[in-house]
């Protein structure tokens, strides 16, 4: 069955990309979804981490290969791709809930033994929190990324700036101003995404980089987005959208695009 591919067409990703998605509340599930449509469209997919990952489901992918688990994984993975269109590879398995990302050496290297027609990576964490700002050492970004990705989850905007909700709050403190359990609000949140220091700096220049609002299933949330991408500065990503995976059919809604 044809899946349509919205997602892949508002971020005008094509054959011959990589993808790296950082942020909160929502990567892996967009990793996904791209991987969903560029299979639709007949491409050779490979997903990853480049840092850490929970183990995909089988609706998710056709199949996970652990390196570490495989000790001609540069034989055998370019194989398991051909055969199976969509294969995840990721490091190692520290947890059976966990697994460990690629360094960006032996990623360096799948891709050139496999050469798919498309690679998405995951390039940092949350922890599973709604927002957050990253650390010193993160995102980590492949050199030949050709479309970054920001995510920001519509369900952080009024939670409290705390462990439970934020990762890194003392970072989002710091660059805001916020205190501890204060709210986080639209134009707070927008400075932290936006800022030259969280994000942006880790993209290739030249890459495009977008920010992708999750969860907005409702008027309500599409207006918080909307005040969202009036806060950003003009200019600071190559496009703006909001949209929902997770309703029965995805949807993604363009609020700024420059590219």
């Amino acid at each position: 069955m044809m899946l349509h591919t919205p997602f892949l067409d508002a971020f005008g990703i094509q054959a011959g990309d990589a993808v790296a998605i950082a942020g909160s509340g929502g990567k892996a599930t967009l990793m996904y979804r791209l991987a969903a449509e560029a299979v639709s469209r007949r491409y050779t997919v490979i997903t990853t981490s480049t840092t850490h990952l929970h183990p995909p489901t089988s609706l998710q992918t056709n199949g996970l290969y652990i390196t570490e688990e495989i000790s001609n994984w540069i034989q055998v993975i370019p194989g398991k791709l051909d055969r199976h269109q969509h294969v995840t590879v990721l490091g190692g398995r520290p947890r059976l809930d966990k697994l460990r990302g690629l360094s960006l050496k032996d990623l360096d290297l799948l891709k050139k033994v496999c050469r798919p027609d498309l690679c998405l990576a995951k390039a940092d964490g949350a922890r599973t929190r709604l927002f957050k700002a990253p650390g010193d050492h993160e995102p980590v970004v492949p050199a030949w990324t050709t479309h970054g990705m920001v995510v920001v989850n519509l369900h952080a905007i009024g939670l409290p700036l705390s462990e439970k909700y934020v990762h890194r709050p003392d970072r989002v403190a710091g660059l805001t101003g916020l205190q501890m359990n204060d709210p986080l609000t639209i134009s707070t949140m927008a400075h932290v995404v936006s800022h030259p220091t969280t994000y942006l700096r880790a993209f290739p220049s030249g890459t495009n980089v977008f920010l992708y609002l999750s969860c907005c299933a409702d008027k309500p949330q599409r207006a918080q987005a909307e005040a969202i991408n009036n806060a950003i500065p003009a200019n600071t990503f190559a496009g703006v959208f909001c949209g929902d995976i997770n309703r029965s059919q995805a949807a993604i809604t363009t609020l700024r695009k420059s590219f």
